[in-house]
């Protein structure tokens, strides 16, 4: 049974005062003036407090919330009847206080924003967000119980600010950032396109300062070549790891990606949607084609354009996300031992993060600037719009070129799996299944034979 709403009485100068919870995280005292014993006013507390339960069920406007609780703490016990059907009328939507606000709450238009609405209707100025999981996700925890049914022309700095003051100590300097640029964002697109308020209450400098730049992750050619030969690590995930090394797509980009996307005959990939919504196409490298044509036909034959390439060792889509992935990528280099060699990959301090998928794409753009890649060369396969992310990782590759480290053993040729053979014309093996163990695979299947030693 859920706990009955009682709310807090103190008295002061003879003044019965009740602390009522207007929000999920938020109290507030009203005066009753006319309560005149303890009893009474106990009764009046578990009244106001039922009330404002009653009223956040229904998403009252905060503002509405104070003003109705205000009227029923101060009514007399004759007029508390009155009160009360005042309070079933807001509660329905029949009435309002005639300076309450018409405009959205600040989440209703969040949640319009996030669910791709404010796109279909604004095309020209707001884009869609195609991965909106990580913002829903810190509206709801932190920015929605505290300003969430304010309506947005009643958003003040004061209440931005009592946001980012409610946040977690232990909160990253960078998700801190981001819980601002949700506010920030959300108040401009009430300005422009939407129109509902003359200009956003947000000044310049209200973002937390920019957290100071981490050590760049990374792994090197032999560390790679030892993760990718590993066959206690599923084929399927190394695969994964062994493409983004060598392509520096995005994540996301990769396990969204389709046989349809790509040309095995010529050899090149097309991302017609992407995280910066422009197209790009180039020429995969001659490893990773060869890698791709031979992994669809061992496990993948008959795969049709629109599946995707990468799926886990039970068939089905490989899922990102910043707890999963990483922690699976993390557990496959300790599966060679990395963890002992090079313990810094495991262990975030202030001046650095543990390994990340993402940090593969960095392997990628280390390797190409050490092995004299061009800066359009290598935004033409990640898509980064400017140089200065790139930039960060030459300090990087003059080391990798100092060692000599060379470039990444071909991706067909780091797999066991798929260097052991080559197809025999265009036939394709029929007896081959995503779940096919190590000894199936070290047999010749149909349409497969041994690669000569050349």
């Amino acid at each position: 049974m859920p706990k009955k709403a009682t709310g807090h009485v103190r008295w002061v100068n003879g003044v019965a005062i009740a602390r009522i919870s207007v929000t999920a995280t938020k109290r507030e005292s009203f005066p009753m003036p006319t309560c005149t014993s303890e009893t009474e006013a106990r009764e009046r507390s578990e009244l106001l407090a039922t009330i404002a339960k009653k009223l956040r069920a229904t998403a009252v406007a905060l503002d509405l919330v104070h003003k109705v609780l205000g009227v029923v703490a101060s009514s007399p016990a004759r007029s508390l009847g009155s009160a009360l059907r005042m309070v079933d009328d807001v509660a329905g939507g029949r009435i309002a206080p005639a300076n309450a606000s018409r405009a959205p709450t600040f989440q209703h238009v969040g949640d319009e924003w996030t669910s791709g609405r404010l796109a279909a209707r604004y095309p020209d100025q707001i884009r869609l967000k195609r991965s909106a999981d990580d913002d829903e996700s810190r509206l709801r925890i932190h920015i929605y119980p505290v300003i969430g049914s304010v309506p947005i022309d009643r958003i003040t700095l004061d209440l931005c600010e009592d946001v980012m003051r409610r946040l977690p100590a232990s909160l990253a300097v960078a998700t801190r950032r981001n819980i601002g640029q949700l506010i920030t964002r959300i108040m401009a697109m009430a300005v422009y396109p939407m129109r509902l308020i003359e200009r956003s209450p947000i000044p310049e400098g209200f973002l937390p300062a920019a957290p100071k730049q981490k050590a760049l992750a990374y792994l090197y050619p032999d560390e790679d070549r030892r993760l990718l030969a590993c066959e206690r690590v599923p084929v399927a995930y190394r695969f994964l790891w062994g493409f983004l090394s060598r392509e520096g797509m995005r994540e996301g980009e990769a396990l969204e990606l389709t046989w349809g996307d790509l040309d095995l005959e010529r050899g090149a990939v097309r991302l017609d949607k992407n995280k910066t919504d422009e197209p790009r196409a180039w020429a995969l490298d001659a490893g990773v084609a060869e890698a791709l044509r031979r992994y669809r036909a061992r496990y993948r034959p008959g795969a049709q354009p629109s599946e995707r390439v990468f799926l886990d060792p039970d068939g089905r889509p490989v899922l990102g996300g910043k707890l999963k992935l990483p922690a699976m990528l993390r557990a496959h280099l300790v599966e060679i031992g990395l963890h002992r060699e090079r313990p810094e990959l495991f262990t975030s301090t202030a001046e650095r993060r543990q390994i990340r998928v993402h940090d593969l794409r960095g392997t990628f753009v280390t390797i190409a600037l050490a092995n004299g890649k061009s800066e359009h060369w290598i935004s033409d396969r990640t898509g980064h719009k400017s140089s200065v992310m790139i930039a960060r990782y030459k300090r990087t590759a003059r080391t990798f070129t100092e060692l000599q480290t060379g470039e990444l053993e071909p991706l067909f040729q780091a797999l066991p799996e798929l260097a052991l053979w080559r197809m025999r014309g265009s036939q394709l093996p029929r007896t081959a299944t995503a779940s096919s163990n190590s000894a199936e695979l070290l047999a010749s299947p149909a349409g497969f034979e041994p690669a000569s030693p050349t």
